[in-house]
């Protein structure tokens, strides 16, 4: 996932700045792998409601040791890698399908009077 907040298009999510972000996809019960790039001139600490963020590694080496995180912060010219897991364990109270707000934390990035925009995106589980 690029991070931006520079040049024409702004604050953005892979070249797309919300609405046209594309929403990252998983079936119940998958692992999907999320690298952050930092190609932007500021910091995003990047926030997936209701599914926790396993980083296991930054800049492109393992982490010693993996760690739970709600938000990762990075920072401009990094690299973390996550492991979102779709499994019952973290699907909230029905342990099941649904969409999740997946945005950077500084809320000028991503929201606004008139709504969202920006650095958002959804993370959908499907069955």
């Amino acid at each position: 996932m690029v991070l931006n907040d520079a040049g024409a298009i702004g604050l953005s999510l892979n070249g797309k700045s919300f609405p046209a972000t594309l929403p990252i996809m998983a079936k119940v019960g998958e692992t999907v792998e999320v690298t952050y790039f930092n190609e932007g001139l500021q910091i995003h600490p990047m926030h997936l409601h209701g599914l926790p963020q396993m980083v296991i590694g930054k800049d492109g080496f393992p982490l010693p040791q993996p760690v739970m995180m709600d938000t990762v912060t990075v920072a401009p010219g990094e690299r973390w890698t996550v492991l979102v897991q779709a499994t019952a364990d973290f699907l909230g109270p029905n342990g099941g399908p649904g969409v999740w707000a997946f945005h950077c934390h500084i809320l000028n990035h991503a929201e606004r009077a008139d709504g969202m925009f920006g650095m958002v995106t959804t993370f959908i589980v499907s069955s």
